[in-house]
């Protein structure tokens, strides 16, 4: 049967190409800066994005405003995927027992991302959002301390502040970069610090 001549096919809807291929530029320079990040680029230039990604540097800067809003968008990604770093893990036993765990799991997390928390700490300076984040991840990571060892909660100000100090990035990273402390001595020297707060 014929279709009348007044009534036009219905158009299938389809992706438009351009868009799709924008999207896909804007993904691998995202991809590209999160890459040299993690190899040890902690300020990767515009130059290096582009060719990491293969596209034009104008490219990026069509996508991005500048290397601020790269930075800025690749922070969200990277707080978001490596959360579960942090996470999980058997949380019972003696406060002995989970103290050495909880430092156990955050400073594993800490070696996995150490070049990802190093961009954000010397970028979030002069980046609003990156110094936003920043703070959001000490607290979700102080949390996590205290969900290893609800305990802390209950200690007097000051040495809850101790708590955290040690079990942050910045003292493991003093520890195991600066002193060359290996990574299973950091976890008992950390733990010790910590569980003396409680005697």
């Amino acid at each position: 049967m014929t279709q009348p001549q007044d009534v036009k096919p219905i158009a299938q809807d389809k992706p438009d190409g351009r868009l799709l291929r924008s999207e896909r530029s804007r993904q691998l320079i995202i991809t590209a800066i999160i890459e040299l990040i993690d190899e040890g680029h902690l300020i990767p230039t515009a130059q290096q994005v582009a060719h990491r990604a293969d596209v034009g540097i104008r490219s990026v800067f069509r996508h991005f405003d500048d290397m601020d809003s790269i930075f800025e968008t690749a922070n969200e990604i990277i707080l978001k995927d490596t959360r579960p770093l942090f996470e999980g893990g058997d949380r019972s036993g003696d406060l002995d027992t989970r103290v050495l765990h909880a430092i156990d799991k955050l400073t594993g997390g800490y070696r996995s991302v150490k070049n990802f928390m190093l961009s954000g700490r010397i970028r979030r300076w002069n980046t609003p959002i990156i110094q936003k984040n920043y703070t959001l991840n000490q607290k979700r990571l102080q949390k996590e301390l205290e969900s290893w060892v609800p305990e802390i909660c209950d200690l007097a100000e000051c040495d809850r502040q101790s708590a955290y100090a040690l079990a942050s990035f910045d003292f493991w990273l003093r520890l195991h970069e600066d002193q060359q402390v290996s990574q299973t001595d950091c976890v008992k020297l950390i733990s010790r610090q910590i569980r003396q707060l409680f005697t």
